[in-house]
């Protein structure tokens, strides 16, 4: 059941560990308007820190989302900038936050919700979904850290061919190309993405966030990798799940994390 009101801009769907986190403004096909960003910083903010929470599932139902709300940006540039910040804040949580996260993209992901589902950790699509760099056909730069997570997906040259000619990409394309992780059977995104998220969620949740955050701060030199490496390892050999994962190991059995 929905943590939030039925026509709030965000809704919450808590499924054990994981927790499906659905832009909920079908109408506009969840344009990224200030107040649905806003309302998804804040659920972003509040399940990273809910320390029952081991995955996250991004979805936005049958359209993912149609990027900025044009009608929404005719504001003062300081207005705009405070405006960015706040979708940038999404960005960060998704890319840099503890818990894995899950993009189910259905139907479109254009401009910044393209942005949005690169910013996730893996992506999962379908034949009839479609990514899109918009950005260009109305005048304006890639956004919400595009240039910086689409670079890590595709390379350098297929970037500037998505973002320059800003053609779209159908899901078995995108899945080729590196954009997308999972082809799911139509109908099947939410599900697969779903199902993901609870392997993920089964995974040592220690070593899935020290993942995360390091791969979050690349490039990096070797030499700070190596620093990073010594000082995280010599912190989760400590660890009750180190000393779980040994002990299933030697009994051949799956071990179960407890994040301790």
């Amino acid at each position: 059941m929905s943590e939030a009101a039925a026509d709030a801009p965000v809704l919450v769907d808590r499924r054990g560990a994981v927790a499906i986190v659905t832009l909920n403004q079908p109408a506009k096909r969840n344009a990224l308007n200030r107040e649905l960003s806003s309302a998804l910083a804040r659920t972003l903010a509040e399940l990273q820190d809910d320390d029952g929470l081991r995955a996250l599932v991004l979805s936005g139902g049958a359209h993912f989302s149609a990027g900025g709300d044009l009608g929404d940006l005719a504001i003062p540039a300081l207005a705009m900038r405070q405006a960015m910040r706040v979708g940038q804040r999404n960005v960060q949580l998704l890319s840099g936050g503890r818990l894995p996260v899950v993009a189910a993209v259905q139907g479109s992901a254009f401009g910044a919700g393209f942005s949005l589902a690169m910013a996730c950790d893996f992506v999962v699509v379908d034949a009839g979904s479609t990514f899109g760099a918009a950005f260009g056909r109305v005048g304006l730069t890639p956004d919400y850290g595009l240039m910086w997570s689409l670079p890590q997906r595709v390379g350098i040259g297929m970037t500037r061919e998505i973002l320059m000619f800003c053609e779209p990409i159908k899901g078995e394309r995108a899945k080729a190309i590196g954009l997308a992780d999972r082809l799911a059977e139509p109908g099947q995104v939410l599900a697969t993405a779903i199902a993901l998220a609870e392997k993920l969620a089964s995974l040592p949740p220690a070593t899935v966030a020290t993942t995360k955050a390091v791969l979050s701060r690349l490039p990096m030199s070797l030499d700070t990798m190596l620093a990073w490496e010594a000082d995280t390892q010599a912190l989760l050999v400590g660890t009750e799940d180190f000393g779980e994962g040994i002990k299933a190991f030697g009994e051949r059995r799956a071990a179960t994390f407890r994040g301790l």
